[in-house]
């Protein structure tokens, strides 16, 4: 890899390559957004249909097999070498980052609106950091710490006036398992920071979600095989939303952006999140947008923007 300070020809066409192909990125990250907004509409849809358990296995069973045939064809050896050497982090990453983190998500999905479960989800990087600071030894900045709790405050807001109605310990319940969501993906990406030093990025997701698809099999019990053909045509095109743009082509774009552009960057992509999911559940599933749930988003978002900043 060549230093910062190299300079010449050489730096200049490899410039010139990679700023061609960031508009491209871009556009791509976009529709990575606008997929995983609408992610939440599609597990709310499936989770009608199935439990959160076999929410997971809809999704993941497909996933797996997908990123099998991807992956195995040509890096088959170098997975094996993988899966010898580091096989219990990656199924840990899958555990977390896919089988927990989508079950908690789908139990509070029977509950919670689909645009507010994707702020909840936003708090994602408050998350990420505060086990980054346990177990990574990150430094502790207070500015960072003020955006966990303006984050939060945020969410307070949301849960207490953003539905328009008075609250109940229905609505606590759920939010505290839909935050549950987050925090396994705090698990799922502080695990991960060791493996993607050593590995491919996307062989490390998608060993992971073999794994997760494997996991995935104990919830495929025989009743739910003899409900599966008369389940509504609305239920399939969800659950393989869910599997194909949600994971594979969502996670091989995500990765494939972070070796041609900057990752904060990319990160930032993740912000776009909210708005099309809390635009589109208010579309297709009349969700109400009431002043406090955008007074909240906002206070949530700039937390969780606060938290996210490095300096």
């Amino acid at each position: 890899m060549a230093n910062a300070s190299d300079s010449g020809p050489l730096c200049d066409r490899s410039k010139d390559r990679s700023t061609g192909v960031v508009p491209l990125w871009t556009a791509l990250l976009v529709i990575v957004a606008l997929v995983w907004g609408n992610s939440f509409i599609a597990i709310k849809h499936v989770v009608e249909h199935v439990t959160p358990l076999e929410l997971v296995a809809v999704r993941f069973v497909p996933t797996a097999l997908t990123f099998a045939a991807l992956l195995l064809p040509g890096h088959g050896r170098k997975i094996w070498w993988m899966v010898r050497s580091d096989g219990w982090r990656l199924a840990l990453l899958g555990l977390t980052g896919a089988v927990l983190y989508n079950a908690f998500l789908g139990w509070g999905a029977t509950h919670v609106a689909a645009g507010t479960a994707s702020l909840i989800i936003a708090l994602n990087p408050t998350f990420v950091y505060v086990l980054s600071v346990i177990f990574l030894s990150e430094r502790f900045a207070w500015h960072r710490a003020l955006g966990l709790i303006v984050a939060f405050g945020g969410l307070f807001i949301i849960i207490r006036w953003g539905s328009g109605r008075a609250v109940t310990l229905d609505d606590v319940r759920y939010t505290l398992i839909t935050m549950l969501a987050p925090v396994c993906w705090a698990v799922y990406t502080v695990s991960a920071k060791k493996l993607v030093g050593d590995y491919p990025p996307l062989l490390v997701v998608g060993v992971a979600m073999m794994f997760a698809g494997l996991f995935s099999l104990a919830f495929v019990r025989p009743a739910l095989i003899a409900r599966l053909p008369a389940l509504p045509v609305s239920f399939w095109w969800a659950a393989l939303f869910l599997a194909w743009p949600c994971t594979v082509f969502a996670f091989s774009v995500w990765f494939g952006a972070l070796e041609g552009m900057p990752a904060s960057r990319v990160a930032s992509f993740v912000y776009l999140v909210p708005m099309f999911a809390v635009t589109f559940s208010r579309w297709l599933l009349n969700e109400p947008i009431t002043p406090a749930l955008v007074i909240g988003a906002a206070v949530l978002v700039g937390g969780v923007w606060l938290a996210s900043r490095r300096c």
